[in-house]
C-alpha cells in the first residue's frame, strides 16, 4: 500500500465507541508506565517506545521531557529541584504545556502510587492494547471476540490471530521471503573485510586470535575451566588488558570476585611487564607491609593506569544477587547509553536473587537465559559482544580433551554462542618425557617446554569463525600475572 493512500485511509477511520474505550485503557497504562520510569529512571533504557505511540498528549509530553532528561543531560533522579530546573531552561511554549498539564504535582502524585517493580508488566499492557487497536484500525473482529480476546496476553492473542491466518491461507502457495541478487552490496562487504571491522577487539593473545579471528560484535564467547584453574586470571590477562591497549570500552559484571581483585590483578600485571625483575606476587597485596621499592613499582603502575584508563573505559558492576534480567538491563543500558561495545559476565550462574529459587526447572530456565542473553546483543539488536565465563564440572578435572560435555550446567546453552574456549592446566607428563605434547611455535619450529612452570591448554569445541582441531598453549604464572603464547598442538578426541 502506498504511503499517500495509507494516510488517506488513517484519516477516515472513524472511532468506534468500542475503540475509543481501548484508547482510554491505553491511557492508563501509559500513565502508569512512565510514571514508573520517573520513579526508577534505571529502567528507562529496557523500553524501546517511541514518543508518537502514546495516544495520551498529557503522557506522550511527560515521556518526551523524560527522554530528554535522561539521555541528553544524563540526569537520574526525577525529584521537584531536577524536574524545575529542567523546565526553566526550556521555552516559555513547553513551560505554559508543563503548566497545563499539572506541572510536577502530576509527577509526585502519580510516582506515589505506581509500583515502579511493575514496570515491565505495564509495558507489556501497553504493547497488547497499541497492538489491538491496530489490529482494529485494519479490521480485525476483535470486538465480537473481546470477551475471548481480553484474557488472553500479547503472545498467545499473537498465537490465536496468527493461526486463523494461517488456517485461510492452507492450501495457497506464497512466499515473503526476499530474494536479492548474489553480489548485491558486495563492494561494501569487501571494503569491511579490508578494514577487518567484523573482526572486533583482539583476544589478547596472538595465537588464540589465530583462532578465533577476535571477538566478534553480535557474538557471545564463552569461557570455561574448573574451579581455581583461571577463568577471572585469563579474562583480564586477555580481554581487560585488550581493552585497556585497545582503549576500547568494556563493563564487567561479576558476581564471585570483588572489583579490588581485578585492580590488584592489572597492577600486578603492569609491574611484572614493565619491570621483569621485580617478582612482584599478587599475593604481597594480602601479606601487606611493601617495601620502599614496592611502593615505588605500586605507585607507578596506579599513575600509569590513572594516564591510560580515562572515566568510563573500564566499569565495573558487584552483582550481590546474581540475576539475567539484571544483567541484561545493564547490557541495554550501557550500550545505548554510553555506547559500550563489550561486555564480561564473570561468572555465569542460575538467578539467585531475591525472586528466585531453584527448582527442577532451574536447568531449562538458565537454558532460556542465554537465549534472552543472545538476543538482546545479536546483530540485529544491540550488536554487541558478551564474554562469559562458565563452571565445568568437577568429576572432568582428569580429563585430557576437552568438550562441551564438561559444562557443570545445562549444556545446552552453549547453542547460542560463537566460540566455546575450555581451558585446563597442562600435566607434568605433557610437559617432558615419553608423554610429552608436541607443540609448534609460530616460527614453525617445535618448543621446549619447562617442567617447573605452569602451562595451560585452550580448547576449541565451538568456533563459528575458525578451527577447533588445534589447541593453543600458554605458559602461565597465576602469582606473577604473566601470561605467554608458546604455540599450538593437537590432542585428538579418542572416541571409542
Amino acid at each position: 500500500m502506498s504511503s499517500a493512500k495509507q494516510s488517506s485511509n488513517e484519516s477516515t477511520f472513524v472511532k468506534s465507541k468500542f475503540y475509543k474505550e481501548i484508547e482510554q485503557q491505553k491511557r492508563i497504562i501509559e500513565s502508569q508506565f512512565v510514571l514508573s520510569l520517573y520513579k526508577n529512571t534505571n529502567y528507562y533504557f529496557d523500553y524501546d517506545i517511541k514518543v508518537n505511540e502514546f495516544s495520551s498528549p498529557i503522557w506522550r509530553f511527560y515521556y518526551q521531557m523524560l527522554k530528554e532528561m535522561v539521555e541528553e543531560r544524563k540526569l537520574r533522579k526525577m525529584d521537584v529541584v531536577t524536574v524545575s530546573a529542567y523546565v526553566q531552561s526550556k521555552n516559555d511554549k513547553l513551560q505554559q504545556l508543563f503548566k497545563k498539564c499539572g506541572g510536577y504535582e502530576t509527577i509526585d502524585k502519580g510516582m506515589k502510587i505506581v509500583e515502579a517493580e511493575n514496570v515491565d508488566g505495564y509495558y507489556s499492557e501497553l504493547q497488547r492494547y497499541k497492538t489491538v487497536l491496530r489490529l482494529v484500525e485494519c479490521g480485525f473482529p476483535i470486538e465480537q471476540n473481546w470477551d475471548k480476546y481480553s484474557k488472553m496476553d500479547l503472545e498467545t492473542l499473537n498465537e490465536v490471530l496468527e493461526g486463523l491466518v494461517a488456517e485461510a491461507f492452507v492450501d495457497t502457495q506464497i512466499g515473503n521471503d526476499k530474494v536479492e541478487d548474489m553480489f548485491d552490496g558486495v563492494d561494501e562487504m569487501l571494503e569491511r573485510a579490508d578494514q577487518g571491522v567484523d573482526q572486533g577487539l583482539p583476544i589478547g593473545s596472538h595465537l588464540m586470535d589465530s583462532i578465533q579471528h577476535g571477538l566478534a560484535l553480535g557474538n557471545i564467547t564463552m569461557m570455561a575451566a574448573n574451579s581455581g584453574v583461571g577463568k577471572t586470571f585469563l579474562t583480564t590477562m586477555l580481554h581487560i588488558m585488550s581493552s585497556i591497549t585497545n582503549q576500547e570500552p568494556v563493563l564487567i559484571i561479576a558476581n564471585e570476585e570483588e572489583k579490588a581483585r581485578y585492580a590488584q590483578g592489572l597492577i600486578t600485571t603492569y609491574i611484572n611487564h614493565k619491570h621483569p625483575d621485580a617478582n612482584f606476587n599478587k599475593s604481597r597485596f594480602i601479606m601487606g607491609g611493601f617495601t620502599d621499592q614496592e611502593w615505588e613499582y605500586l605507585n607507578e603502575a596506579k599513575d600509569w593506569y590513572k594516564r591510560k584508563v580515562y572515566d568510563g573505559l573500564v566499569r565495573f558492576v558487584n552483582m550481590n544477587a546474581f540475576s539475567m534480567t539484571k544483567t541484561i538491563r545493564l547490557i541495554k543500558k550501557y550500550a545505548r547509553l554510553y555506547d559500550v561495545r563489550y561486555f564480561i559476565l564473570d561468572t555465569l550462574k542460575l538467578d539467585n536473587d531475591a525472586d528466585s529459587r531453584v527448582t527442577d526447572n532451574s536447568w531449562l530456565q538458565l537454558q532460556q537465559n542465554m537465549v534472552k542473553l543472545y538476543n538482546t546483543i545479536k546483530p540485529s539488536n544491540l550488536n554487541v559482544h558478551v564474554w562469559v565465563t562458565a563452571q565445568m564440572t568437577k568429576s572432568n578435572r582428569r580429563a585430557k580433551y576437552l568438550d562441551q560435555s564438561m559444562i557443570g550446567m545445562a549444556k545446552n546453552v552453549t547453542d547460542v554462542v560463537s566460540s566455546l574456549m575450555l581451558v585446563r592446566m597442562m600435566s607434568q607428563s605433557e610437559k617432558v618425557g615419553d608423554k610429552a605434547l608436541r607443540i609448534i611455535k609460530e616460527d614453525g619450529h617445535q618448543a621446549l617446554l619447562d617442567e617447573d612452570k605452569d602451562y595451560m591448554i585452550v580448547f576449541w569445541d565451538k568456533n563459528r569463525q575458525g578451527q577447533t582441531s588445534r589447541q593453543v598453549v600458554l605458559e602461565v604464572d597465576r602469582g606473577l600475572n604473566i601470561v605467554r603464547d608458546i604455540g599450538k598442538t593437537q590432542i585428538n578426541n579418542d572416541l571409542e
